[in-house]
C-alpha cells in the first residue's frame, strides 16, 4: 500500500485511482448514513473520494499506516459535513483545527445569503403548516428560551403535556423541511 501511496502522490492517476478503489466499498457505507441537506447520495460518494485524494496529498509516506490514515479521513470529513464545518459545497474540510480568527474574517457570499434566506422561508413555510399550540410551543421554547416548566406554568396543562406537544411539533417540522 505504501508503494502505490507514493505514486499516487507523484502524480501517478492511476495509482490514485487503485487507493480511491480500495476504500470504495467504506465511501458507500459512510455515505448511505449520512442525510446532508442538499446534498444527494452522489454528492456524499464524491466527497468520499475526494477524502481519499486529500489523505493521499496529506500522508506522510514511511509512516506505514495510511489504512487508519485514510479510513479516519473519510469518517471526519462525512461528520465534518454533517456538522456544518464546510462552507461551500464541494470544499473538503482542512486537516488543521479550526481556528477562531480563521472563522471571524469568513465573509459572507452572495451564494451564502441566498441559501440563508431559502432555508428560513423553509422554516417559516413549515412553522404556517403547525397547530396554533404547536406553533406557540415552539416559538416559545426555540426563540424565547421559555423553558418547558415555564410554559406549563402560563398555560393549563402538564409539563408533559407540553413536552409532547413539542416532540409532535418537531416531528411535523421535520416531515415538512
Amino acid at each position: 500500500m505504501e508503494e502505490l501511496v507514493r505514486k499516487a502522490k507523484t502524480g501517478d492517476e492511476e495509482a490514485v485511482v487503485e487507493v480511491i478503489n480500495k476504500y470504495k466499498y467504506l465511501i458507500l457505507k459512510q455515505a448511505s448514513k449520512y442525510r446532508i441537506p442538499s446534498y444527494e447520495f452522489e454528492d456524499l460518494v464524491q466527497q468520499g473520494y475526494l477524502s481519499v485524494i486529500k489523505a493521499i496529498g496529506m500522508y506522510k509516506l514511511g509512516s506505514n499506516s495510511f489504512n487508519g490514515y485514510c479510513i479516519n479521513s473519510i469518517k471526519t470529513n462525512f461528520k465534518a459535513l454533517l456538522k456544518g464545518k464546510v462552507k461551500h459545497y464541494r470544499e473538503v474540510p482542512n486537516a488543521e483545527p479550526i481556528s477562531i480568527n480563521a472563522t471571524a474574517n469568513y465573509s459572507f457570499t452572495v451564494e451564502d445569503e441566498v441559501m440563508a434566506y431559502d432555508e428560513v422561508k423553509r422554516l417559516y413555510d413549515a412553522l404556517e403548516k403547525l397547530d396554533p399550540v404547536e406553533r406557540d410551543v415552539v416559538e416559545r421554547f426555540y426563540l424565547l428560551s421559555d423553558s418547558l416548566g415555564e410554559i406549563a406554568c402560563a398555560g393549563d396543562n402538564s409539563y408533559s403535556h407540553y413536552r409532547k406537544i413539542k416532540d409532535k411539533a418537531l416531528k411535523k417540522l421535520k416531515k415538512y423541511i
